[in-house]
């Protein structure tokens, strides 16, 4: 163990809803938390594909956004102020002689900790990004590759770039809050959209652009005033606050076997506490594989509980093998 490196009982690898949820629960269980996320933003698969989509299979929850859970699951996460470190991979976890943990990432940083909870899924989903100059300087404000917070375009000129179904699906959403939404698709059809989504994109406000490519970037400290682009009738240059693109996206899986854990079928290999191959560290959701496995919200929520409570009895035997929220938060 470094000694110049402070050590947690727990780090959490993975900042989706199973992840916040299992940082929530680390509070309840007195353990201090570290939660590691490869991204820059919370949510996980939610905020990535589900911002805008209503959810509806979370018990005492009729409906909700994905957007609306990853808020509150990030109010939650808060209320026993874990640690939370933004866009590093964790390349390595070994072992110390001591039985603790050091994790490395790939820009060199080390971490610490008793125990380790994976909730990285299968890894990581990077968008493919436009191959346009200045794009860093307006990524983060106004060029997007989620559609999180569809309120933040409201009352904006807002273009979206995509040929796939996803884009389509985007604009539709938007045309009801932005000011205008115009659909820029670098070929003459979308690709995997139903007839009934281009019924409704025909009868929308959406201006649609198709065999049009997106050419150039205009405006000043990261915010849109216009973007180029190109068509069959030649260049154009919109108006437009906002950019949102799709085109597809790149899976890096996780490093399991260079963690040292066993597969699945590329997931994790569980028992029924949630214990990997290696003692001291535990998996939930959807990077775990067990028999009766569910890929669903609510089950990785319970998952996450119980790679707590084992993490909890893996450092103190004598700890209580659960707890309840109504005792602990009692006033």
């Amino acid at each position: 163990m470094e000694e110049n490196i402070e050590l947690y009982d727990v780090i959490i690898i993975g900042g989706g809803t199973t992840g916040l949820f299992t940082a929530f629960y680390c509070g309840m269980r007195e353990l201090t938390t570290k939660l590691i996320e490869s991204g820059s933003e919370l949510g996980g698969k939610v905020t990535q594909f589900l911002p805008e989509k209503l959810i509806y299979d979370i018990g005492g929850i009729p409906q909700i956004t994905g957007d609306d859970l990853v808020k509150q699951m990030k109010d939650q996460a808060a209320k026993h102020e874990p640690t939370i470190v933004y866009n590093q991979w964790v390349e390595t976890i070994t072992k110390n002689d001591d039985g603790t943990f050091t994790l490395a990432s790939t820009d060199g940083t080390r971490h610490q900790a008793k125990t380790v909870i994976l909730a990285t899924g299968n890894g990581k989903f990077d968008p493919a990004k436009p191959a346009l100059d200045d794009r860093e300087t307006f990524e983060g404000k106004s060029l997007h590759y989620t559609i999180s917070n569809p309120q933040q375009f409201a009352g904006k000129q807002v273009m979206i770039s995509s040929n796939n179904r996803v884009g389509l699906d985007w604009a539709l959403t938007l045309e009801s809050i932005a000011a205008k939404v115009y659909l820029v698709n670098n070929k003459a059809s979308f690709q995997h959209a139903a007839d009934e989504e281009l019924q409704r994109l025909e009868e929308s406000s959406v201006i649609v652009k198709l065999n049009s490519d997106v050419q150039a970037l205009h405006g000043e400290n990261g915010w849109l005033g216009q973007v180029s682009i190109k068509s069959e009738n030649g260049d154009e240059q919109i108006k437009a606050d906002h950019l949102l693109t799709y085109n597809g996206l790149k899976m890096v899986p996780a490093p399991f076997e260079n963690w040292g854990l066993k597969t699945d079928s590329g997931r994790v290999a569980v028992d029924q506490q949630m214990n990997t191959n290696v003692e001291g560290i535990f998996a939930a959701g959807d990077a775990t594989a067990y028999p009766g496995k569910t890929m669903l919200i609510a089950s990785c929520y319970t998952e996450g509980l119980t790679a707590v409570n084992s993490a909890k009895k893996y450092i103190n035997p004598k700890a209580p093998a659960q707890v309840y929220s109504t005792v602990i938060y009692r006033k």
